[in-house]
C-alpha cells in the first residue's frame, strides 16, 4: 500500500521498479491511521483466519520474514 501519494506517481515507479503485484493507495492516510502505521514500511502477518498476528515496522530480509512466518503456521 502507497501512503500519501497519487496514483499517477505510483504507477509510474512500479512501471519502472518492474513490479507487477497490485499496489493500494491511501492517498488521505485514513487507512495508515486506521491501522496505527507508524513508519514506512510496515509489514503485517496474518493468520489463516485473517486475524493480524504480527506488525513489523522497517525493512525485512528472507530471514525475519521466515522467523515471523514461522511464529503464526
Amino acid at each position: 500500500m502507497d501512503i500519501g501519494e497519487e496514483r499517477g506517481i505510483v504507477q509510474a515507479f512500479a512501471q519502472e521498479q518492474g513490479l507487477t503485484f497490485p499496489i493500494l493507495l491511501d492517498e488521505s492516510g485514513a487507512v495508515a491511521q486506521g491501522y496505527r502505521i507508524r513508519g514506512v514500511p510496515t509489514s503485517f502477518f496474518i493468520d489463516r483466519e485473517g486475524v493480524v498476528q504480527a506488525q513489523y515496522t522497517g525493512p525485512m530480509n528472507e530471514a525475519l520474514i521466515k522467523e515471523y512466518l514461522e511464529q503464526i503456521l
